[in-house]
């Protein structure tokens, strides 16, 4: 079910990416990130994610690093290429996950923050911040489009 959860997420997306332009893709509310930001977002937690897990899996019980503060994306990469390339990072971490056998899911890590943990609650975690995530680029559609008209400028 985990591996589903995080199948779906860049269809989602990609459907949230769509029809927005550069505009609307690196709006951003008073003190906020913009649509850009937050797939750029996904694409660097995907990487140290999927580094992260490969520690578990070849390490006894690694003691993980916590993940770097997100940064703006400021590359002037167009939102749609953003999201095939986040596509392309959840791809190689389902691969990855994919090809592991029952038993690993339990392998034991230590979380920076959250102490002694498992794979399988790292993925659960991975999970939680893509709904997050999703979640925040629905209501920052909805902000843009509320917005003023010369707030969207």
């Amino acid at each position: 079910m985990l591996l589903e959860a995080l199948a779906s997420t860049p269809a989602d997306i990609a459907r949230l990416a769509r029809g927005l332009d550069e505009a609307a893709a690196t709006w951003r509310p008073e003190g906020g990130r913009s649509c850009r930001d937050l797939v750029a977002e996904l694409i660097r937690r995907e990487e140290h994610n999927r580094a992260q897990f490969r520690r578990v899996l070849t390490e006894e019980e690694p003691a993980l690093a916590a993940p770097n503060p997100p940064r703006p994306a400021n590359d002037g990469e167009p939102l749609a290429t953003l999201a095939e390339q986040f596509a392309q990072a959840r791809a190689e971490t389902l691969a990855l996950l994919s090809a592991i056998g029952p038993g690993a899911w339990q392998r034991p890590a230590t979380h920076p923050t959250g102490g002694r943990t498992t794979l399988r609650f790292l993925v659960q975690e991975l999970v939680a911040g893509d709904i997050a995530q999703t979640n925040q680029l629905v209501m920052l559609r909805s902000a843009w489009r509320a917005a003023p008209p010369e707030s969207n400028a």
